[in-house]
């Protein structure tokens, strides 16, 4: 089976993963922010160190929940960026609850947005999760070859200057 095509159906599942707990509902009248917007394809390239191509939204998402903006890295790596609205009674430790029920590591990152944390979904993909006002931000890094260190600091840094952005 072809790696690229793999690693595409494995972010994909992992953001149904997040989708299927993270509620379809959006905030009335809030408004939306379009993911491609908040890093540049250089930003990225400068965190994870390979070569990124340019983001564009995947528009086969659940629009209601958000469209996340996708990044092919190297060769067969990719990056995502999702923003959404925090759902009625949506919370991180209700999120986190959630990721633990399905057997998912969940590790804190203190220090970014009100509250963000990480999580393994498996085959390698990193997601940081973060809370930060009204929205709720993921990016998901599958980096074929780095480290899990290395791709928690990529993914803060990451973070850190889109939330600027927001």
């Amino acid at each position: 089976m072809n790696q690229s095509f793999l690693m595409t159906r494995t972010v994909l599942l992992a953001m149904a993963v997040v989708f299927c707990f993270t509620g379809v509902t959006t905030a009335q009248g809030a408004q939306k922010t379009d993911a491609c917007t908040l890093l540049t394809k250089a930003e990225i390239q400068a965190a994870v160190g390979q070569n990124v191509g340019d983001g564009k939204p995947n528009t086969k998402a659940n629009p209601a929940v958000g469209i996340p903006c996708e990044y092919v890295v190297g060769s067969s790596g990719a990056f995502s960026l999702l923003v959404k609205a925090v759902g009625p009674g949506e919370t991180a430790d209700k999120v986190i609850a959630e990721l633990k029920k399905m057997k998912i590591a969940v590790s804190d990152s203190p220090g970014i947005g009100d509250r963000s944390f990480f999580s393994s979904p498996g085959y390698g993909m990193l997601q940081l999760n973060t809370f930060k006002g009204p929205q709720y931000l993921i990016i998901t890094l599958l980096l074929p070859g780095a480290t899990e260190a290395a791709q928690k600091t990529a993914a803060e840094k990451l973070m850190r200057q889109a939330l600027t952005k927001i």
